[in-house]
C-alpha cells in the first residue's frame, strides 16, 4: 500500500505549494531520515482510529436499535473511537498497512442476540454487516470533504501561507486515508473468516450442526488462518484490486 499511496500522493500534490516535501523535511528534522514511511505510520494510526470508530459504531447502534442494552452501557454507540479499539487489531492494521492494505479488527462488541427484536439468525446478520455498511459509509462521507480540499489546495496552493497549507495537506492526507481504510475495512470484513465480520454472517446461514463446526474452527483455527494469509500477503494481494478501485472511484479518479 504504501507504495500505491505514494504515487498517488505525489500525483495529487503535485505543485501544491511544496506542501508534501514540506511536511516531510518536518518529520525529518523531528524523526530522522525514512520520514515517508514515518508520516505514513502516523497518517495510518490517526486515521485507523477514526475509521475504526465508525466501523464499530455500525456494530453497536444497530444492536442497540435491535432493542439489546449492552452496548449502550458500555458506551459502545458512539462515534468517539477510543472504546472501540483492539490494541492487537489496531497494531495488525498498522502492520498490514507496511506489507500490504490494512486489514485488522476492533474491540468486539459485547452484545445478547437473545434480546433482539428480531429472530435470533436475523440480528446476528444484521449487526454483522452493520459495521462494514458504515465503514462504507463513512468512505463516502469524507470522501467528499476530501476530494473538496484536495482540489482547493490544487488550485490554490502556491497562493497560501505555508503553515496554513502544510495544516490544510495533512488534514486532506488524514481524510484520505480514512477513505482508504475504510474501504479496507468495508471489503476485508465481508471474508468469511474470523475475527472478520462475514465469519459471523456465515455461522448465522450454516444449518445449525454446520454452524457449530463452523464455530469450533474458527474459534480454534481462525486467528491463526487469517495472520497466516496476511503476512503472506495472500490476503492482500486478493483484496488490493478491490480496494484500489472503490477508493479511486470515491475519491473521483
Amino acid at each position: 500500500m504504501f507504495d500505491f499511496l505514494q504515487s498517488y500522493f505525489q500525483s495529487a500534490f503535485t505543485d501544491t505549494c511544496g506542501c508534501v516535501s514540506t511536511v516531510a523535511d518536518l518529520f525529518v528534522r523531528a524523526f530522522g531520515e525514512n520520514d515517508e514511511r514515518i508520516i505514513f505510520l502516523l497518517l495510518a494510526a490517526v486515521a485507523s482510529v477514526i475509521a475504526y470508530g465508525i466501523h464499530e459504531f455500525g456494530h453497536a447502534w444497530m444492536a442497540d436499535k435491535l432493542g439489546d442494552p449492552q452496548p449502550r452501557k458500555d458506551g459502545r454507540v458512539t462515534l468517539a473511537p477510543w472504546g472501540h479499539i483492539d490494541p492487537l487489531g489496531f497494531l495488525v492494521t498498522i502492520a498490514s498497512s507496511l506489507i500490504g492494505f490494512p486489514l485488522g479488527w476492533g474491540k468486539p462488541l459485547r452484545t445478547d442476540p437473545e434480546t433482539y427484536s428480531v429472530p435470533r439468525k436475523t440480528g446476528i446478520i444484521l449487526v454483522a454487516l452493520a459495521g462494514p455498511v458504515m465503514s462504507f459509509l463513512g468512505a463516502v462521507a469524507v470522501s467528499f470533504p476530501a476530494r473538496f480540499l484536495l482540489a482547493y489546495l490544487q488550485e490554490n496552493g502556491n497562493n497560501l501561507d505555508p503553515w496554513l497549507a502544510i495544516t490544510l495537506v495533512v488534514t486532506c492526507l488524514v481524510m484520505i486515508f480514512t477513505v482508504l481504510i475504510s474501504v479496507s475495512l468495508f471489503v476485508s470484513n465481508l471474508l468469511p473468516l474470523s475475527p472478520m465480520d462475514g465469519a459471523h454472517v456465515v455461522a448465522a446461514l450454516l444449518p445449525a450442526d454446520l454452524s457449530l463446526v463452523y464455530v469450533r474452527l474458527m474459534k480454534r483455527y481462525g486467528m491463526y488462518i487469517f495472520f497466516a494469509l496476511t503476512a503472506s500477503n495472500v490476503l492482500s494481494d486478493f483484496l488490493a484490486p478491490i480496494i484500489i478501485k472503490l477508493f479511486l472511484f470515491l475519491m473521483g479518479l
